[in-house]
């Protein structure tokens, strides 16, 4: 017998000994693909519900507001945050929709703290979403409605993390304007410098500068 003769024998008596133990770890292996596919599926299914559900709330929310009294705007906004209760405690897009949704309303009431704090759910919710720097940024403004200068740096420094940031030149001047405010002059000029390094000439750029001038005519004197 060649020694390609032997080692065919050889595997094939080890796969006829243990043909029912090799049969079952790839049935356990389907079941697992099955598992992981109807899963995925059912997640699927289950976001696709929840955004509906939030889509649903924003409409019945925002239809016809320019034609209701104060009081009854006042009522959709009550029940639209009662029925985004339950969503706004998901993770996941659901739980980012929710939760903006949420935050703009409660905004729009002047509860700033609360609203601050569904912006952060909102970002916390799924951090690698594009909408993410979006949510620091308005967490921001939320802080600075409260007098909370060291939160809204914070959120401000969160947003301008994502170099993708549509809003990047305004967040950065924000940074500063707040960093000028708390009187930390030196992080101020570093934000609005930043603001010429990255877009040069723009119009949030040449406000920068004239701050810049400021703050240095400032010091001299």
């Amino acid at each position: 017998m060649s020694n390609e003769e032997e080692k065919t024998s050889v595997l094939g008596k080890f796969l006829e000994k243990n043909i029912k133990v090799i049969g079952g770890l790839i049935a356990v292996l389907i079941v697992f693909v099955i598992v992981a596919v109807v899963g995925s599926s059912i997640k699927t299914k289950a976001a696709e519900k929840g955004l509906s559900q939030v889509d649903a709330i924003e409409y019945t929310f925002k239809k016809d507001v320019d034609d209701i009294s104060a009081e009854d705007f006042k009522a959709k906004q009550d029940a639209a945050l009662s029925e985004l209760e339950a969503l706004a405690s998901k993770g996941g897009i659901v739980g980012v929709r929710a939760n903006m949704l949420k935050a703009e309303i409660l905004f729009e009431q002047k509860n700033y703290d609360a609203s601050r704090s569904a912006w952060l759910k909102a970002a916390d919710a799924k951090k690698s979403a594009y909408t993410a720097p979006l949510c620091y940024y308005n967490a921001a403004i939320c802080s600075e409605n409260l007098n909370d200068l060291e939160g809204a740096v914070s959120g401000y420094e969160k947003a301008i993390s994502s170099k993708d940031f549509y809003l990047i030149d305004h967040a950065y001047f924000s940074l500063g304007r707040v960093n000028e405010a708390k009187g930390d002059l030196e992080k101020a000029v570093a934000a609005y410098e930043k603001i010429e390094a990255i877009h040069s000439g723009s119009r949030w750029a040449n406000l920068a500068k004239d701050r810049i001038i400021a703050i240095n005519s400032t010091k001299a004197e």
